[in-house]
């Protein structure tokens, strides 16, 4: 308090100009720090956001994996049940070939197909007719038509009734 008195008006004035420019710099401090306390509130307030959305990215990409898996898992139901329904349909024609009735049995000459056999006991040679024999021959054939070999014995069924003329 010595030193106040001590100073004469121009050393009170000074201290005022100072205190005047001191309390501007002050304000203009305090500005800038709530400015830079709104940019870091704003900065962490995009990082929650960020990692809220990183979140939600990552439940949405295991969302799409679990979706993606189901969908596997549905094809290879669905591949099964056609593997299944074939497999059916060739027991059901395997079946049928054993109840279809023999007609004759024919022994195959050098360059015959089952074309020509069809034709010869069908009168007709088309596929559904050669196939009829190939069926009934499923096991000697191996299931291929180009395994007819000369010499080999082949059952001829008759004709269902839907491919009787």
């Amino acid at each position: 308090m010595a030193d106040k008195e001590k100073k004469g008006i121009f050393g009170k004035v000074t201290d005022a100009f100072s205190s005047k420019d001191e309390k501007e710099e002050i304000a203009k401090l305090e500005e800038e720090l709530e400015a830079s306390k709104k940019a870091i509130k704003s900065l962490l307030d995009q990082n929650r956001d960020k990692s809220k959305v990183s979140a939600e990215a990552d439940a949405a990409e295991k969302r799409i994996k679990e979706l993606e898996a189901k969908l596997r898992e549905a094809e290879r139901e669905k591949m099964i049940d056609a593997r299944r329904k074939i497999k059916e349909e060739r027991m059901a024609g395997l079946e049928q070939a054993k109840e279809t009735k023999v007609m004759t049995t024919h022994k195959v000459a050098a360059g015959e197909t089952l074309s020509h056999l069809a034709l010869k006991y069908y009168k007709h040679a088309t596929p559904p007719y050669w196939q009829l024999i190939l069926e009934q021959n499923k096991e000697a054939l191996q299931g291929n038509e180009r395994n007819v070999r000369e010499g080999m014995e082949l059952e001829i069924p008759e004709l269902p009734e839907d491919l009787k003329d």
